[in-house]
């Protein structure tokens, strides 16, 4: 219903500017990512104990999210350098110079504030992404559900759970801690940006937001390794193949750095 609501806010003209600028889109999507999450606690178990682990999940990825946070406040705020000041003279060649600074400093605000954006967009898309593929996982695991009990299983448990429960737990909570961080960042990510004093404040906490995004990826991947096979050797492939596409990237991006510094 919140969705239909937000549809209906941004087709009607008369509607989607003065709830641009009273925040009612922010404050729909936040509900609707809320109950995306009860929605998935709730359907992704039929046991209580386990729906509460996955709020307790929500809570450790906030936690996170706010260490790594300070950690790169405290970090950037400590190596920052002093700005030197500049006296007043009154030479008309020093007046050309200061002009021409700030208009190199009003065109670098500029580039920032494109680049903040375009990294903004970057990690919603995908946040959307990554939380569509898990909370369609989480509700349709691998191997399906037991259409009928019997045999020491109940309808409607996922046949993996009952079959290979180690495995399926390495699925689901990998899969849990993805849906749940992506969540998170999506909800981070419509925060005003008013409440940020400047832009180098706002570019750290986008680094926050992409370094919670890898290892959103990171848990999607396990997710897939432990759900994709039936035997752990081939879950070790998959990791394999990971860290065999990442050398090459390395290997590339080292000698695209060489060629760079020849030139």
């Amino acid at each position: 219903m919140l969705s239909i609501a937000l549809i209906i806010l941004l087709v009607n003209p008369n509607l989607y500017r003065p709830a641009i600028r009273s925040h009612a889109l922010s404050v729909c999507t936040a509900a609707g990512l809320f109950g995306l999450l009860g929605a998935y606690a709730a359907g992704s178990t039929q046991h209580s104990k386990t729906s509460i682990y996955t709020f307790v999940l929500v809570a450790v990825v906030i936690c996170f999210i706010g260490l790594l946070f300070l950690v790169f406040l405290f970090a950037g705020s400590s190596t920052q350098a002093a700005v030197p000041t500049i006296g007043n003279n009154n030479t008309t060649q020093e007046q050309a110079m200061e002009a021409s600074s700030e208009q190199k400093e009003a065109t670098k605000k500029k580039k920032e504030k494109k680049r903040i954006h375009a990294m903004r967009k970057y990690l919603m898309f995908l946040g959307i992404l990554v939380a569509s593929v898990t909370y369609q996982a989480g509700l349709e695991p691998p191997g399906r559900a037991w259409q009928s009990g019997g045999d020491g299983h109940e309808a409607g448990n996922p046949v993996m759970h009952d079959n290979r429960r180690p495995r399926y737990l390495a699925f689901f909570y990998s899969n849990s801690t993805s849906f749940m961080a992506s969540i998170v960042v999506i909800l981070l990510l419509l925060v005003p940006k008013k409440i940020f004093e400047n832009q180098t404040e706002l570019s750290r906490w986008l680094v926050v937001m992409n370094t919670t995004i890898v290892l959103d990826l990171l848990g999607l991947l396990g997710a897939y390794a432990a759900g994709s096979s039936r035997g752990w050797k081939t879950s070790v492939y998959v990791f394999v193949l990971v860290i065999a596409v990442a050398a090459y990237m390395a290997i590339h991006l080292f000698l695209s750095w060489i060629s760079k510094r020849s030139n």
